[in-house]
């Protein structure tokens, strides 16, 4: 048996936004976790890297840096809506709904458990990302799993051809 599928009013429509609150909460706890427990530093953001217009909707953008130059850094930014987008590395672009509309009906837990995955992915050097002529891809590979994708590039985005295959962070000294 098929579930039906939302009916056509449902998409565009948002009923409760502020469900998704709690995975702002979650990137807040999350960032203050990662600051305490690896060696990174807060980066510059520009403009454009989090998507058109996120940059300067953004409730708040914190960008950290591993100070090993061989592991991905990380942008989080809490979104009006409210919601979370994600920048890692320097081309993967995630946001956290992806849509939030009724009939997308995202569940806001989920999300925060797979914010916290692709983060903790990232961290631990499962992370992977490269710039073709054509295509950005990426690459998540973790013990909980992996998941792939590839964004068509645009004209005159200003990347350059390459490939990064992340290291983990170093972690902070116990104290």
């Amino acid at each position: 048996m098929g579930v039906d599928p939302p009916p056509p009013e449902a998409y565009g429509r948002v009923t409760a936004p502020e469900r998704y609150g709690v995975v702002v909460e979650r990137a807040a706890r999350l960032l203050e976790r990662l600051e305490r427990d690896y060696r990174v530093r807060e980066g510059p953001v520009g403009p454009g890297d989090l998507g058109p217009g996120v940059g300067a909707s953004a409730l708040w953008v914190t960008r950290l840096v591993p100070d090993d130059p061989a592991a991905a850094p990380l942008t989080l930014a809490a979104t009006p809506f409210p919601g979370v987008s994600a920048l890692f590395g320097r081309t993967c672009l995630v946001s956290y709904p992806s849509c939030g509309c009724d009939a997308c009906d995202e569940d806001p837990a989920r999300l925060g458990d797979e914010l916290e995955s692709d983060v903790t992915t990232l961290v631990e050097g499962g992370f992977s990302e490269a710039v073709t002529a054509r295509v950005t891809r990426y690459a998540f590979v973790g013990p909980h799993g992996s998941r792939r994708g590839s964004r068509t590039r645009h004209r005159g985005d200003g990347l350059v051809e390459c490939e990064f295959d992340y290291g983990p962070w170093p972690r902070r000294a116990p104290e």
